[in-house]
C-alpha cells in the first residue's frame, strides 16, 4: 500500500481533524470525494435551520423561548458536524439528575446555555443571507446548464450585453456551468467551515467547564466506590459473624464427638466429616479476606500483603521513601491488596510460581506497588477478568496498573497512584 493510499484509508477510518482539512488538499482529490457534497448538504441544513430560527425570532417573537429551543438547537449542530467528518462536539453542560425545575435553573445559570443563545442568534443572521447568495449562484447556474431547453421555448437569456435566443448560440452557456458549479461547491465547503468552527468555538466546552465535569465525575465515581466498600464490609461482617462461626462450631462439635465414640468405624467417619467442615472454613475465611480484607485496618497494607503467602513463598520488600508501617489511605490501601493478592492467586494457579516479591516505594505522594513473580508468565488482561477488575478499580482512584507477561516469565504487576486523592 503507497503512503497516498494510506492517508486516503487513515482520512476514511479517522476523517479529519478540522472542517476546513478537506479543501487543503489538491481540487482533484477534494472535487472526486465525497466531502464537497457532505459539505453541501450541511450547507442545505444550516441554511433552513437557519431561516428556521429567523422566523422563530423575528416573525413569532419567541425570543423568551430562546434558552429552550437554542439549547435543542445546540444538541442538534454539536452532533450535526459528524457529517463533515470531523469529532462531534463535547456537551458543555453538566449532568444533572434532578427535578425539571432544578434543572431548569442549573441550565440557565450555565454560561454555555446563553452561547447557545448567541449561536441560534448567529445562525439566524447568517442562514437568510447565505441562503440568499446561494439561491443567486444556483440561478445562474440553472441558466446555463439548462439554457438550450430555455432558448428552445422561445425564451431569450440576457447575459450583461450578450443576448442569446436561439438553441445554436445557447449551446456555448452549458460549459460555463462547470466552473460555476466548481465554486460553488467550495463555497458550501467554506460556509460549512465557517459555520462548523462557530458551532466549535460557541457549543463546546471551556476549559473551566471541562475541570467541573471531571470534578463532577470524580466525586460520583469516589461515592461510588465508597458505597462499594461500605457493602464490601457489611458483606464480611455477615460471614464472619454468620457461617463462619457455625462452621467453627460444627468442627469443634465433630471434633469432640469424633474423640468420645468407641466405634472406629464412625469416629473415621466423623472426623472426615470434620476434615471436610474446616477445608469450607478455609475456603470461607479465604472468600472473607477477598471480600474486604479486615487485616488492612489493623495491621496496614505492608503487613497484610506479607500474609498472603500460602502455597508460595511471598516477600514484602521496602523501597525508596517508604517507611516501614506506613499507613495510607484506606481506599489506596484496599486497592494495593486486592492487586497483590490477585497477582498472588494468579501465580500460584495459573503461573506455577514459587516465589513472590511485592516491593513497595513512595515518591513525593505517589505511591508505587511492583509485584514480581517466578512463574511461566502469559498474563493477559485481555483474557483474565481478575486482572481486568483491578485495572477498573485502579482507574476509579486515577491510579494505573500495567501488566508485562512474557511467555516463560517473569510476570510484573506495577500499580502507580496518588495517596492524596
Amino acid at each position: 500500500m503507497t503512503s497516498e493510499q494510506t492517508t486516503a484509508a487513515v482520512e476514511t477510518d479517522c476523517g479529519y481533524s478540522s472542517p476546513w482539512e478537506p479543501m487543503g488538499r489538491s481540487p482533484l482529490r477534494y472535487l472526486t470525494s465525497s466531502d464537497p457534497w457532505r459539505a453541501l448538504l450541511y450547507t442545505a441544513v444550516t441554511l433552513l435551520l437557519g431561516c428556521l430560527v429567523f422566523v422563530a425570532y423575528v416573525v413569532i417573537v419567541l425570543l423568551p423561548l430562546a434558552p429552550a429551543w437554542s439549547s435543542l438547537l445546540g444538541r442538534i449542530d454539536r452532533a450535526r458536524v459528524r457529517l463533515l467528518r470531523v469529532p462531534a462536539i463535547a456537551d458543555p453542560h453538566r449532568p444533572v439528575d434532578e427535578s425539571l425545575s432544578v434543572r431548569i435553573g442549573v441550565r440557565l445559570g450555565e454560561p454555555s446555555t446563553w452561547r447557545e443563545v448567541v449561536y441560534s442568534l448567529v445562525l439566524g443572521i447568517f442562514g437568510p443571507l447565505a441562503a440568499l447568495g446561494f439561491m443567486i449562484l444556483g440561478a445562474f447556474i440553472g441558466v446555463f446548464a439548462f439554457a438550450p431547453l430555455i432558448a428552445a421555448n422561445d425564451e431569450q437569456i440576457n447575459f450583461w450585453t450578450w443576448t442569446v435566443d436561439s438553441v445554436a448560440e445557447s449551446w456555448w452557456f452549458v460549459p460555463m456551468a462547470i466552473p460555476l458549479i466548481v465554486v460553488a461547491l467550495y463555497l458550501c465547503g467554506v460556509a460549512s467551515a465557517i459555520v462548523a468552527s462557530i458551532a466549535s468555538w460557541l457549543l463546546g466546552p471551556r476549559e473551566e467547564e471541562l475541570a467541573a465535569k471531571v470534578q463532577a465525575l470524580d466525586s460520583s465515581r469516589g461515592v461510588l466506590v465508597g458505597s462499594f466498600e461500605a457493602e464490601r464490609r457489611r458483606i464480611e461482617r455477615d460471614l464472619h459473624d454468620g457461617p463462619q462461626q457455625e462452621l467453627v462450631g460444627a468442627a469443634m462439635q465433630l471434633g469432640e464427638l469424633a474423640q468420645s465414640s468407641d466405634d472406629h468405624e464412625l469416629r473415621t467417619e466423623v472426623e472426615a466429616a470434620q476434615v471436610r467442615v474446616e477445608r469450607a472454613l478455609a475456603s470461607l475465611r479465604d472468600t472473607v479476606r477477598g471480600v474486604y480484607p479486615r487485616v488492612l485496618d489493623d495491621v496496614g497494607v505492608e503487613a497484610a500483603c506479607a500474609e498472603l503467602g500460602g502455597p508460595i513463598a511471598v516477600r514484602v520488600v521496602p523501597s525508596a521513601g517508604w517507611t516501614p508501617g506506613r499507613r495510607l489511605p484506606a481506599a489506596v490501601e484496599r486497592a494495593l491488596y486486592y492487586t497483590a493478592s490477585e497477582a498472588v492467586t494468579n501465580a500460584t494457579r495459573h503461573g506455577a510460581a514459587s516465589t513472590v516479591t511485592i516491593e513497595l516505594s513512595e515518591v513525593v505522594d505517589v505511591v508505587t506497588m511492583v509485584v514480581t513473580d517466578d512463574g511461566v508468565g502469559g498474563a493477559d488482561l485481555a483474557r483474565g477478568t481478575g486482572l481486568a477488575g483491578l485495572v477498573e478499580r485502579a482507574h476509579a482512584l486515577g491510579a494505573e496498573l500495567t501488566v508485562d507477561s512474557p511467555r516463560g516469565g517473569p510476570t510484573v504487576l506495577r500499580w502507580t497512584g496518588r495517596t492524596d486523592r
